[in-house]
């Protein structure tokens, strides 16, 4: 395991800092999983939500006249500047019903752990935590207020 770690952070830091592409890039520091979840974010959103929250997050997928309930906008979670980050991971991990007391979304924890069947529990609940983080993050850029992650 540990060597799956070091080539994945490996080509990760390859890829993101251009040296892939035969660039010589030198960075003052090293990428912190946030910066990752920045990088990775977008991809992985147009795969798992875009279908039914649409590309800007309005709601408006191709996916969303199909469902019954009306698709959430995902760019006014918001509440002023404050984005309530935990409160995103958990509705993304599908562990919690909602207020309505049903789940309308698939539960992506589940899906997550599931795409890792050869980790043992830890592993897999570590890797659909950073998933779910990185999704929430994303979610975070799409506000229609200042983009808070800017001004880190």
């Amino acid at each position: 395991m540990k060597t799956f770690t070091t080539i994945f952070t490996t080509m990760m830091l390859m890829i993101v800092s251009g040296a892939a592409a035969g660039e010589t890039v030198v960075r003052e520091k090293a990428l912190t999983w946030e910066d990752v979840a920045r990088l990775d974010g977008p991809e992985l959103y147009a795969n798992l939500c875009a279908a039914c929250h649409g590309v800007s997050g309005k709601g408006d997928g191709p996916a969303a006249k199909l469902i019954d309930k009306a698709v959430p906008d995902l760019t006014v979670i918001a509440n002023g500047s404050r984005f309530p980050h935990k409160q995103v991971e958990i509705a993304i991990s599908g562990n919690k019903r909602s207020s309505h007391g049903t789940i309308d979304m698939p539960a992506w924890g589940d899906q997550f752990r599931y795409l890792r069947p050869g980790w043992n529990a830890f592993l897999r609940d570590n890797y659909a935590r950073e998933r779910i983080h990185t999704l929430a993050t994303h979610l975070e850029t799409l506000q229609g207020g200042p983009n808070i992650l800017a001004a880190e």
